[in-house]
């Protein structure tokens, strides 16, 4: 068995106080943290947040394939609406899942196929703040409001600049294929009326395969009824999967969008180690540490693929901030896609 079954890229990234928390004392934004090696506050950005600006880059790069998906509210839920969008229409259903209240406890869940972890930072934070005021506002009032107003606003802020480690693993299995359990499909005047549930019932403009009465068809995949009428199978076509996952890939490899109170620092990769796997798992995530040897052991690790007697691994990292030995890694962002490609499952 040498087929790709996932991808998983480690990536570690220099911020500063990217993701806000509670505000302190009433006025006072802090930084997300938690507690580990000896007691020690380190920083974090929240694993939706780095999801939200993944897709927001994937928006602004590719619009029309990346467009938001709609929304409605269910069970006092604001939830994604699959009775006017699904992963063949919306790549933002396919790539990061859902959960579509049905009625009562019922519900159809998609589990996301890109897994992404909290950006941990790698250095402590020792209590660092920031003192600011509004001068230049309070400048521009006149001499009576100045005289009300006694003096400028003063903002505090928790601040902590440092270099954070993130994971994102593809699940190529899941990656472009969804499955709904129905109540009834039915086909009239080109579109394709799947019933989920007495008041949801999702329309879908498609055309019916000529050669089987149960298979429709998308410009960019096909939906097949199974089990008598009570699945529906969602697959995007191979082609299709393909630049989504180019897509996902690529917008990582340069960098997201990132900005948080005024600080535009984005998330661009100072290092990246990236694979294809046999099993959807964060492997080198563990293993990566700043100024620390990355033991050549987990280059052992079975769920490696290989190609031409090399290692399916793309390593970036120009500022040497982990100690790796490259050979027989890859050091080329496009020699490894095209490894990818050539080990498609």
């Amino acid at each position: 068995m040498n087929s790709l079954k996932s991808i998983t890229a480690t990536v570690i990234f220099e911020a500063s106080a990217l993701n806000r928390d509670e505000k302190i004392g009433g006025n006072i934004p802090s930084i997300k943290k938690l507690t580990r090696k000896g007691n020690q506050a380190y920083s974090f950005i929240s694993r939706v947040a780095i999801r939200h600006y993944l897709f927001t880059t994937l928006n602004k790069l590719y619009p029309q394939d990346w467009q938001p998906a709609p929304v409605s509210v269910g069970q006092d839920v604001v939830q994604f609406d699959i009775t006017k969008a699904n992963i063949l229409t919306h790549a933002e259903l396919d790539a990061f899942g859902y959960m579509f209240t049905i009625g009562g406890q019922s519900s159809i869940t998609r589990k996301a196929p890109v897994g992404i972890t909290k950006a941990v930072s790698l250095e402590p934070w020792e209590g660092d703040m920031q003192f600011n005021a509004n001068h230049d506002l309070f400048d521009r009032l006149d001499f009576k409001s100045k005289t009300k107003k006694k003096g400028p606003d003063l903002v505090n802020k928790e601040e902590h600049l440092s270099l954070y480690k993130v994971s994102f693993t593809i699940d190529m299995d899941k990656l472009g294929k969804d499955e709904w359990r129905i109540e009834k499909a039915e086909f009239l005047d080109g579109v394709l009326k799947l019933t989920l549930s007495t008041n949801n019932i999702a329309e879908i403009p498609a055309q019916q395969d000529k050669d089987s009465a149960n298979v429709y068809i998308l410009s960019n995949g096909t939906i097949k009824i199974q089990e008598s009428g009570e699945k529906a199978v969602f697959e995007l076509n191979p082609k299709s999967k393909q630049q989504r996952l180019k897509q996902i890939l690529d917008a990582i490899q340069n960098g997201l969008i990132y900005h948080a109170s005024g600080e535009n620092y984005g998330i661009v990769p100072v290092f990246m180690i990236c694979a294809g796997l046999k099993l959807p798992v964060p492997l080198f995530h563990p293993f990566v540490e700043i100024k620390q040897p990355l033991s050549r052991e987990i280059f052992k690790n079975c769920y490696l693929l290989e190609r031409d007697g090399k290692k399916l691994v793309y390593v970036f990292n120009p500022k040497k901030l982990v100690d790796i030995d490259t050979s027989g890694l890859l050091c080329d962002w496009n020699e490894f896609k095209k490894m990818l490609n050539n080990n498609k499952n």
